[in-house]
C-alpha cells in the first residue's frame, strides 16, 4: 500500500499544479475550467461573398440592470473582437469605443457611412461574475449585419459558466479547485473562439468564382477603407485621429491598401486568395468532397477577367512532423491542385506556377487544432 502511495505521489510531484510536503498534508491544484452551453445558431450565412469584408463592432449592450451595465457591455465586445482579431476572421475589424447602441437602423446608419461591409452587435442578457470565490456565469448574443441592405448574415448565443467547487479532502493528498485570474475574461474568450467556427469557412476562404475573381482583380474590389476623416476609432488601447489620412496597420490591412486606386505601390502588389482544398492525412491526394470548390476556382480562371492571367498556387500545412516533411507535402499539394485545374479545364500548364510554404507562413499560431485547421490550406495569388 506504501509502495502504491509513493508512486502516486512522485507521479504527482512532476505536475506543476502539485505542491508535495513532509510534514502537513500535500496539496494538488485543479484549474477550474469553462462550462459552454451549445453554441446557438439562428441565421448563417447563405450567400457567398465577393472579396475581403470589414467589419465594424459596436460596445454591447447588457439587457439586465446593473452597475456600469454600459462599462461590462465594452469589455465582452472588445473582448470577442480581440479573439476575433487574433483568429483573422475578417481582413478588417475595428472596435469603436465611443459608439453607443440605440437601436439597429442607427447603427447600420454609422457603419454604412464609414464605409464598413459588416456591422457586428451584441447583448448580454446575463452576466454574474463571482471573481475567485463564487460561480461566474455569461451570456452572450452576436448578430451581424450586412451594411448594404440592412439584412442580418449571422445570429449567435451561449452562455458560459466557471463554477467554484468545494475543495477535496483525500487525507494525505488534498485537492484544492484554483479559479483563473479573470473568470469574466476566460469565459468570452472560450465563447468568442466557439461562435468563431461557422464564420470561418464563410468569412476567410472565398468559396465561389465571383468571390475569387472579385478578391484577386483590385479593380474589381467594392470595398473601401472603412474609416472617414474626423472619426475617433479605438483599436484595443490604442486611439488615432482622422484614420483615413494615416490609416493603421491593424485598421486598413495590406490587401485594403492594394484596393486603393491612389496607391500606385499597393496597385502592383499581387492579391491572393485562401482556399480550404481537403487532402487525406500526409497525402497529396484531393478528397472528393473539394472537387466543386477546385471546380469554382478553375471557373473563376477561365473567366474574362482571369484568362490572361498567370497564377501561383502555394501550398502550406500546420506545424505537425518536421519543417522538411511540411515543406515538400506543401509542395506536392499545389501540385495536385494544379493537375486538377489542368485536367478539367482548359487551362495551359504555362499559366500555374506552384509553390511551397510548409508551416513557414502559418495565419494564426499553430497551438490548437482549430488553428492548425486554419492554417491547412492552398493559397492562389496573381503572378507579379
Amino acid at each position: 500500500m506504501k509502495k502504491i502511495f509513493l508512486v502516486i505521489l512522485l507521479a504527482l510531484s512532476a505536475c506543476t499544479h502539485f505542491e508535495p510536503q513532509i510534514a502537513t498534508q500535500s496539496v494538488y491544484y485543479q484549474d477550474a475550467e469553462v462550462q459552454l452551453s451549445q453554441l446557438m445558431v439562428y441565421s448563417r450565412p447563405e450567400k457567398p461573398h465577393y472579396g475581403p469584408l470589414s467589419a465594424l463592432f459596436f460596445p454591447f449592450h447588457v439587457t439586465q440592470t446593473m452597475h456600469k451595465g454600459s462599462d461590462w457591455g465594452k469589455s465582452v465586445a472588445k473582448g470577442i473582437w480581440q479573439n476575433w482579431t487574433s483568429l483573422q476572421i475578417f481582413p478588417s475589424m475595428v472596435y469603436d469605443d465611443n459608439l453607443a447602441y440605440r437601436g439597429l437602423d442607427e447603427a447600420l446608419f454609422v457603419a454604412r457611412s464609414k464605409g464598413y461591409d459588416l456591422l457586428v452587435v451584441g447583448f448580454v442578457p446575463y452576466l454574474y461574475l463571482g471573481h475567485t470565490v463564487d460561480d461566474s456565469a455569461l451570456s452572450v448574443q452576436v448578430k451581424i449585419y450586412e451594411t448594404k441592405r440592412g439584412q442580418m448574415v449571422c445570429s449567435f448565443e451561449q452562455s458560459g459558466r466557471i463554477e467554484k467547487k468545494m475543495d477535496d479532502d483525500f487525507i494525505l493528498v488534498k485537492r484544492e479547485h484554483r479559479m483563473p485570474d479573470s473568470a469574466f475574461y476566460s469565459i468570452i474568450q472560450a465563447i468568442a473562439t466557439d461562435m468563431a467556427v461557422p464564420l470561418t469557412s464563410w468569412a476567410r476562404y472565398e468559396t465561389t468564382s465571383q468571390g475569387m475573381t472579385a478578391a484577386l482583380m483590385p479593380n474589381m474590389m467594392q470595398m473601401q477603407a472603412p474609416p472617414q476623416t474626423g472619426d475617433h476609432i479605438q483599436q484595443g488601447n490604442q486611439s488615432t485621429e482622422n484614420p483615413k489620412r494615416t490609416p493603421p496597420e491593424t485598421i486598413t490591412t495590406s490587401e485594403q491598401q492594394a484596393a486603393q486606386p491612389k496607391d500606385k505601390k499597393a496597385e502592383s502588389k499581387p492579391r491572393s486568395i485562401n482556399l480550404a482544398v481537403q487532402f487525406d492525412v500526409d497525402s497529396s491526394e484531393i478528397k472528393p468532397e473539394s472537387y466543386p470548390l477546385l471546380n469554382e476556382l478553375g471557373k473563376a480562371l477561365i473567366g474574362d477577367n482571369l484568362k490572361d492571367k498567370r497564377v501561383i498556387i502555394g501550398g502550406h500545412t500546420d506545424s505537425d512532423a518536421s519543417p522538411e516533411y511540411n515543406f515538400k507535402l506543401s509542395k506536392d499539394r499545389a501540385e495536385a491542385v494544379k493537375k486538377y485545374l489542368t485536367t478539367n479545364f482548359p487551362i495551359a500548364p504555362q499559366r500555374i506556377g506552384t509553390t511551397g510554404f510548409g508551416e513557414s507562413n502559418p495565419l494564426v499560431p499553430n497551438t490548437t487544432k482549430y488553428n492548425k485547421l486554419l492554417n491547412r490550406r492552398v493559397q492562389v495569388s496573381i503572378a507579379p
